[in-house]
C-alpha cells in the first residue's frame, strides 16, 4: 500500500481552518445563549411537572375509605357485632379529577343495608363528579336451625333446634336466637335439615279444634254472659274462628282468649 503524502493537509492549513471555526462558534454564540438557557430550565421543571401529574387524579384509597367510612357509622352496622366490611375492587386506572372539598358519600334511593351493598361517592367541588363501589357486609351471629328435616305443622321441641355461626347479613328476613322464641311453635312449610328458622315460618299452635265445646263470652267486664257454644274451626291464641251457640244455634265470630275460651265479636 503506498501512501500520498502530497494530499496532506499543511500545518498552515490546519490552523486557518481552526480559527474559521472559532470565529463561527463566537458568532453564534449570543444566539444560542438564549436556547441553552431555555433548554436547562425545562430539564429542571420536568420532573416537578411530572409530580404535579400525578397529584391530579383523586386516589383511589380516599374514595374506598369515604365509601368503608359510611358504613361503619351507618346504624344497622354499628349495632351488629362481628361486622366486617369490605369494598368491592375500584378499576386503578380511574381518572377522577382531584375534589377540592371532602368527599360526600351517600346510599342510593330505597338502598338497604345487606350482605352486597352498593354506596355512592361524589364531589361537589369545581370539577364535580359522582362513583358508585360495591360492598360486602359479613355479620356472623349465633343463629338457631333445624338439627333435622321437619315437617310443615310439626310441634318444634328443645330437641329439633341447635345454635350455629352464620352469616345474618345473607338473611332476608330476621333470624331467632332464643330457644323460647321457637318451642312449642308449629312450623308453616317443611324445614329441611340446618335451615334457618325465621318468625315467617312459624305459628302459635292450635289450643282450640274443631268440634270443641267453647265458653263463648259476650259483654264488658263487670257484666259478662257466658254460653257454651261449638268451635267450627280450630285457632290459636288471637285468631278468629267462628263458633255455634248451642242455645240459639246462631254462629257467631270470636277471638281465642285462652284454651277453651272465646270473646265474642
Amino acid at each position: 500500500m503506498t501512501i500520498d503524502y502530497s494530499k496532506r493537509p499543511t500545518l498552515r492549513t490546519v490552523i486557518q481552518r481552526l480559527t474559521a471555526v472559532t470565529r463561527t462558534i463566537s458568532t453564534l454564540a449570543p444566539t444560542l445563549a438564549p436556547i441553552i438557557m431555555a433548554l436547562a430550565l425545562l430539564g429542571a421543571l420536568l420532573p416537578k411537572v411530572a409530580l404535579a401529574g400525578e397529584e391530579e387524579f383523586q386516589s383511589i384509597d380516599s374514595i374506598r375509605s369515604a365509601a368503608e367510612g359510611l358504613l361503619a357509622q351507618h346504624p344497622d352496622i354499628q349495632n351488629r357485632a362481628n361486622t366486617t366490611i369490605s369494598i368491592g375492587k375500584i378499576d386503578a386506572r380511574l381518572t377522577l379529577p382531584v375534589c377540592g372539598s371532602p368527599l360526600e358519600t351517600f346510599l342510593p334511593s330505597n338502598a338497604k343495608i345487606q350482605s352486597k351493598t352498593t354506596v355512592g361517592v361524589r364531589c361537589t367541588g369545581p370539577r364535580p363528579w359522582t362513583l358508585y363501589v360495591s360492598a360486602n357486609i359479613t355479620t356472623i351471629s349465633q343463629i338457631l336451625v333445624a338439627t333435622t328435616y321437619l315437617q310443615r305443622g310439626h310441634v318444634i321441641s328443645a330437641d329439633d333446634i341447635s345454635l350455629k355461626s352464620r352469616n345474618a347479613s345473607q338473611l332476608n328476613t330476621a333470624y331467632l336466637n332464643k330457644p323460647e322464641q321457637i318451642v312449642g311453635k308449629v312450623l308453616k312449610k317443611n324445614l329441611a335439615s340446618n335451615a334457618v328458622f325465621t318468625s315467617a315460618i312459624l305459628a302459635e299452635p292450635q289450643i282450640i279444634k274443631k268440634g270443641q265445646r267453647v265458653d263463648l263470652q259476650a259483654g264488658k267486664q263487670g257484666l259478662m254472659v257466658s254460653v257454651t257454644a261449638i268451635a267450627l274451626t280450630g285457632g290459636a291464641v288471637g285468631e278468629r274462628i267462628r263458633v255455634q251457640n248451642l242455645s240459639s244455634s246462631k254462629i257467631v265470630e270470636g277471638t281465642i282468649l285462652a284454651s277453651g275460651v272465646i270473646q265474642a265479636d
